[in-house]
């Protein structure tokens, strides 16, 4: 008992005094993590603040590094070589030796300045051509899009630049949605390498290229049929493609009815021989013998055959079924013995001496065909040989899902090489007329325009919209939109088209009405 007291402890159960528990495993370095992860969202917070105001060391540092920028937009700034995001120039350093000019911006409302693209400048002062918010006592460069400040003249020569810049503009040009002028400097216009073509009158030579395919002369295509029903007795044509000629036999029929309507008339031409003292008898029997004339041909007996039988007075048991014309067999609808009825189409021939060519042509070109022009026609299965014909025939209506209209072009096949269903490449010769013209690499398609770029002073371009007409390999007719001896761009015009784009997209012109378009090019 005494040994069991003395191991049980009543006390070992308490809990110790406050401050002498023992620390939970870890807690000393969770507490040394938790103030480590304080400390380090403090200095973010810090670094991050001073990178707002500017005042980080390693802006310092980049803001003296060399800067690129693109020749062509120069409004794009990278610190380090590449590719122009744009137009995909390489990026050239920017030259820091020339300095930057003291730019004051106008405090003159954006949406004003969109409106009307006046500038509030005064004579003597600088201003941008592009951004006339932009004003400055020295000369520079525009802080918005990169372009050299210009010197606003005074009134008069003010005027007067702006009756040479526009020169033509107010002849009826129009400017294109979504686009603006742009000025570029001579170096850049190097750099990117610009070339330009003059407007002019010139005679515009082009061949019209056509598909088409061989067919026979629609007025030379019989269908033949009998107007009895009745047996093939005999088939003398019993092949397609068979060339037969003019009044030659292609089948003999047995026909009951053929044979009942001889036998009428002959049995009537009897009848008249007896010459009666009753005159109205006798005129009731010539009225017998017309009648059953008359049926014998409805029934599609020759005249020539009638005349034999009068004579022979002998009823034919067949009826021979021959060719109106020369020509081939294209059809053939009958077998050896067949019982036939009118209904039925017996042969097709068609005479190929002569055949059409029918090709497609596109509206477009649809002004540059004319009845009785020549053409000049080759098939892909007569290599080498070539056929001369005329435009006969310009059909009236134009398909719908291809927006072609028919041409028929007649051509003569005395050795019938020309075989119906051939493809035709045919080539028309168009006239030659003066017109005025632009070469066609000025020409730029839009979404629903066409579009060149009129140069103005050697460095100002102008998107202006123009109608086209006839094209050739190297120049394109120019309906409305230019005027003779203007100068247009050939080369780079896609770089030129994505500065104005650009600079319309700055400019919040994309959807402008073409009166904000020139207000924003004076």
């Amino acid at each position: 008992m005494t040994d069991e007291r003395q191991l049980y402890d009543p006390h070992d159960h308490e809990p110790m005094p406050e401050g002498e528990e023992t620390a939970p495993p870890y807690m000393r370095t969770m507490a040394i993590v938790r103030w480590v992860l304080l400390a380090g969202m403090t200095l973010f917070a810090f670094v991050m603040i001073l990178q707002y105001f500017g005042a980080t060391p390693w802006q310092s540092v980049g803001a003296q590094s060399s800067q690129y920028h693109c020749p062509m937009h120069p409004t794009y700034v990278s610190s380090q070589p590449g590719e122009c995001p744009i137009c995909g120039m390489d990026l050239v350093p920017i030259d820091e030796s020339t300095g930057e000019a003291d730019v004051a911006l106008d405090t003159t409302d954006q949406s004003d300045h969109a409106s009307h693209g006046e500038s509030k400048a005064r004579p003597g002062q600088y201003t941008c051509p592009m951004d006339p918010e932009v004003i400055s006592d020295v000369p520079g460069e525009c802080p918005i899009c990169g372009m050299n400040l210009e010197l606003v003249p005074s009134d008069t020569s003010a005027a007067a630049h702006d009756e040479t810049f526009r020169g033509k503009d107010d002849l009826g040009s129009a400017p294109v949605p979504g686009l603006v002028p742009v000025t570029i400097e001579p170096q850049r216009l190097q750099l990117i390498g610009v070339k330009t073509g003059r407007v002019e009158v010139r005679n515009l030579e082009s061949e019209l290229h056509l598909l088409g395919y061989i067919t026979p002369d629609e007025t030379k295509v019989a269908n033949l049929h009998v107007r009895v029903s009745g047996w093939v007795q005999h088939l003398n044509v019993n092949q397609t493609g068979q060339v037969v000629s003019q009044g030659e036999g292609l089948l003999s029929l047995y026909s009951p009815e053929l044979y009942e309507a001889q036998q009428s008339l002959i049995v009537s031409l009897a009848a008249t021989s007896q010459i009666e003292a009753d005159s109205l008898l006798n005129s009731m029997r010539s009225q017998l013998v017309e009648a059953a004339r008359q049926r014998l041909l409805l029934l599609g007996m020759p005249r020539r055959e009638i005349d034999d039988l009068e004579t022979q007075g002998t009823a034919k048991t067949e009826l021979t079924l021959r060719s109106p014309f020369s020509g081939v067999v294209l059809q053939k609808g009958v077998n050896q013995g067949q019982f036939v009825t009118p209904d039925q189409n017996l042969f097709t021939i068609a005479d190929l001496q002569d055949v059409w060519v029918l090709a497609d042509v596109y509206e477009r070109d649809l002004s540059q065909v004319r009845l009785g022009q020549k053409v000049t026609m080759s098939a892909a299965g007569l290599t080498g040989e070539e056929f001369i014909g005329t435009v006969q025939f310009v059909y009236p209506t134009v398909a719908e899902q291809t927006r072609t209209a028919k041409v028929r072009i007649e051509l003569r096949n005395p050795q019938l090489r020309l075989r119906p269903g051939m493809y035709a490449d045919v080539r028309l010769q168009s006239d030659s007329r003066p017109t005025l013209a632009i070469p066609v690499e000025a020409l730029m398609d839009g979404d629903q325009v066409q579009y060149a770029f009129v140069v103005h002073g050697d460095t100002h371009f102008e998107p202006r919209e123009i109608v086209v007409g006839r094209r050739t390999d190297d120049w394109a007719e120019v309906l409305s939109g230019l005027h003779e001896g203007e100068t247009v761009v050939t080369s780079a015009n896609f770089l030129i088209d994505s500065e104005s784009r650009l600079k319309a997209a700055i400019a919040g012109m994309g959807s402008t009405s073409p009166d904000a378009h020139a207000g924003h090019g004076k």
